[in-house]
């Protein structure tokens, strides 16, 4: 075979590649239309305003402390703002956006203190809390 040959094969090789993808993009989306009218037809969550929820009743706060600040940050803080009710929660924290697998479980009585999570910025990367659970505790 000779080499003009050859280089005219290597131009060909690409498009064989897509001829073999084509089925399967054409099966994924036949099949993708059915799947997003199932998800829109699914109730969506509760929003966390609703005030039967106990998420509803958590704040997070900030506050200039000086561990925090001296590290460019803020101290992190949660707060029951329920007027008769304590809520326990779990708290998921994350390290630039990743999370850490640490969980933490607290229950923030009516009217106490706010309890510290920690500061937002952690060995110089930001650090932030989720809420992965709540339920009323009484």
């Amino acid at each position: 075979m000779s080499l003009p040959a050859a280089r005219h094969l290597s131009a060909i090789r690409p498009h064989r590649r897509l001829d073999r993808c084509l089925p399967g993009l054409i099966l994924l989306a036949a099949l993708a239309g059915p799947l997003a009218a199932q998800e829109a037809a699914t109730p969506a969550a509760p929003a966390a305003s609703d005030p039967a929820l106990p998420e509803s009743y958590l704040s997070f706060e900030k506050d200039f402390t000086s561990n925090c600040v001296i590290r460019n940050g803020v101290q992190v803080l949660i707060r029951n703002t329920h007027p008769s009710r304590t809520v326990r929660v779990w708290l998921e924290r994350t390290i630039a956006g990743r999370p850490t697998g640490d969980r933490s479980r607290s229950e923030l009585k009516p009217g106490a203190e706010a309890e510290p999570l920690g500061c937002s910025v952690t060995s110089e990367q930001p650090q932030a809390w989720r809420i992965v659970k709540t339920v009323f505790a009484d």
